[in-house]
């Protein structure tokens, strides 16, 4: 399980996005650590991350709260 917590700020173009109209989408970009050209699909051996699954949960926290991962349902547990 990979855990990640990303400010809503901190979101890509996060300054054209209008907020006010709710998230419709979200897409999953898969990069390594190479910088900007660490895209999977771009790689010499993109063979090696595609087909690709992914079970992704996004979790959207209102400013004032905290995030409670027991609140959500049927989320894996983190092994120690």
């Amino acid at each position: 399980m990979y855990e990640q917590d990303i400010l809503m700020t901190k979101f890509w173009q996060n300054d054209s996005n209008v907020w006010d109209q709710g998230i419709k989408e979200v897409h999953l970009v898969i990069k390594d650590n190479s910088g900007e050209s660490g895209y999977a699909h771009k790689r010499q051996d993109h063979e090696k991350f595609f087909p690709t699954k992914v079970h992704m949960t996004v979790t959207h926290v209102s400013a004032d709260s905290k995030y409670a991962p027991c609140m959500v349902s049927n989320l894996p547990q983190t092994k120690s």
